[in-house]
């Protein structure tokens, strides 16, 4: 990290303004520079927000130590990234320069943040960037694996003059030959906790109109240990996508498995998250006359929740992740969330089982949804 990509600059001669173009809120000026730390002056072009200087355009924003002209200048311009920590760091840049075309360009259509309300959307980035003064940005960890990566960075930066510094872990996925931004977790100040040991086991998603999620998947015939290191990268990927289950069929592969994290109720309908349990072949049984209606979500249809009415009870007979066949009655959310799983291994969404009304009502969101996410498969 060199912290002379941004503030340590001083002016060693008159600067000239550039007439009429302030991006995004900023002005710049072209000027002769010198760099604390490097012999020689440079040419260049100063950035401002306000009275700030920013950066000097020969030093790229996102702390790279490159010219921005040869490091996130392309890609701005429309060049791929070829990995994911580049595609990261030039959307870091692009927050520091304005640039919201670029974010919502290299956001995932199927990731929580996209938006169908680009003005809306363009308008918050605009607004988040006009608002923070950034300082430098610090790469913790990049790990990459086939079409899915990770990176966990620390944002250096103020609000109103006060310290907004955070860490996210972003993720990231390969959609056809674009890396795209897929979320991340967040934790305010310097969190180096979020860097994870060993290797990658992030899986990608499939998503609504991926042929695997309309299909009934075949019974597992024996606990491999390709069974286990799936059921490890399964929960991985349910815990990196805030999901409280996931099912085989949703990382593409079409067994009788999914995984949930146990759901611990609290008061006002509200529940915690409680240790991982691992469902091999179930076979669902006994549900109560009881129902009850609460709302659904699913990693694989973004932006979707509706309310589904489900049995209170139901007993269900799995095979464990040590090869034991057990039987065990469950309540409540644990319940729908085990139902809510099953479904998938069943080729069934949750919004199969809403009324014919609202299913219409749905019809052009995921006709939509379907449109977007494979149109970005055919870049």
């Amino acid at each position: 990290m060199k912290q002379n990509s941004f503030l340590s600059v001083c002016i060693d001669s008159s600067m000239d303004r550039v007439p009429g173009f302030e991006p995004g809120g900023y002005r710049f000026e072209s000027c002769s520079v010198h760099i604390s730390g490097h012999p020689l002056q440079k040419k260049g072009v100063l950035f401002y927000k306000g009275e700030q200087v920013i950066h000097c355009e020969d030093h790229c924003p996102c702390c790279s130590g490159d010219e921005y002209g040869t490091c996130c200048k392309p890609f701005h311009e429309g060049v791929f990234p070829e990995n994911a920590l580049k595609l990261m760091r030039s959307r870091y840049s692009a927050y520091v320069l304005n640039i919201p075309d670029y974010i919502i360009a290299t956001t995932h259509p199927a990731s929580p943040e996209y938006s169908e309300n680009k003005f809306s959307w363009k308008r918050s980035l605009s607004r988040f960037s006009q608002d923070s003064s950034f300082t430098k940005l610090e790469v913790l960890d990049f790990k990459e694996k086939n079409t899915v990566a990770t990176v966990v960075f620390t944002a250096y930066l103020t609000q109103d003059r006060r310290d907004a510094t955070f860490t996210e872990k972003s993720y990231f996925e390969k959609v056809g030959r674009r890396w795209l931004y897929r979320g991340g977790q967040l934790v305010s100040g310097h969190a180096p906790n979020l860097v994870t040991t060993g290797q990658l086991r992030l899986l990608p998603l499939a998503y609504y109109g991926d042929a695997v999620l309309r299909k009934k998947a075949d019974v597992v015939t024996d606990v491999t240990e390709d069974i286990k290191k799936l059921v490890e990268e399964m929960i991985e990927t349910m815990d990196a996508s805030d999901g409280v289950g996931l099912a085989a069929p949703q990382v593409h592969h079409s067994i009788r498995l999914f995984v949930i994290r146990t759901p611990i109720e609290k008061e006002g309908g509200k529940f915690d998250l409680g240790d991982v349990k691992v469902f091999i072949n179930p076979k669902i049984s006994s549900p109560s006359k009881e129902t009850w209606m609460a709302s659904e979500g699913c990693l694989s249809i973004p932006g979707v929740r509706s309310s589904v009415e489900r049995p209170k009870e139901i007993t269900v007979e799995y095979t464990t992740l040590e090869g034991t066949v057990v039987s065990h009655r469950f309540f409540g959310w644990e319940a729908r969330v085990i139902m809510h799983e099953n479904d998938h291994i069943n080729g069934v969404f949750f919004i199969d089982r809403l009324p014919s009304k609202e299913k219409l009502e749905l019809a052009p969101f995921l006709q939509n949804l379907e449109k977007r996410i494979h149109d970005n498969l055919n870049l």
